[in-house]
């Protein structure tokens, strides 16, 4: 499971469902429903949520006061921007391990080139994914359909490594 949290028409949410949809995630949010390949559910979030699972993903796109306080039990892993104040104090205060993607070397997913066709995305460090096997530092070549966000490619290459998936084409 995967959690989106976020304000209304986030222009990134957008590029992240679009990105996760093409590798088979199923889609839910209070107006829309949709179901593709069903290797994993994504869930889109606009306020502070009870969360009850054993293991998830939870993705800050945006800094929000709309999530003060928001809880996540042991077992979810979270995903943000190295900028992103809020989404990293909330993940602290739960003891929630985080993959922070950024443009510097002290972030867990970066993108080492960016060029109009592809782009290589970065591991750089060993993180744990859902089903408990350890995924290695690496680089990933992702070739790109379209233009996206930076945010949107490093937190998407995040969640699909999370999910035993290794990003190809965005």
């Amino acid at each position: 499971m995967v959690i989106l949290f976020s304000g209304r028409k986030c222009a990134v949410e957008k590029e992240i469902i679009e990105i996760l949809s093409g590798y088979g995630a199923n889609y839910i949010s209070d107006k829309a429903v949709s179901s593709a390949e069903g290797r994993f559910t994504v869930i889109s979030e606009y306020k502070k949520t009870d969360i009850k699972l054993k293991s998830g993903i939870a993705v800050f796109i945006d800094d929000t006061d709309r999530f003060d306080n928001q809880i996540f039990p042991d077992g979810i892993t979270g995903v943000c921007e190295d900028s992103n104040l809020k989404a990293l104090s909330i993940f602290k205060s739960c003891g929630t391990p985080v993959i922070s993607c950024g443009m510097s070397g002290k972030n867990t997913v970066t993108l080492s080139s960016l060029g109009s066709t592809s782009l290589l995305a970065s591991l750089q460090r060993t993180v744990t994914d859902l089903c408990g096997n350890e995924v290695d530092p690496a680089e990933f070549k992702i070739k790109l359909t379209k233009q996206y966000s930076p945010f949107a490619v490093m937190a998407s290459a995040a969640v699909l490594l999370l999910v035993g998936i290794k990003p190809e084409v965005f």
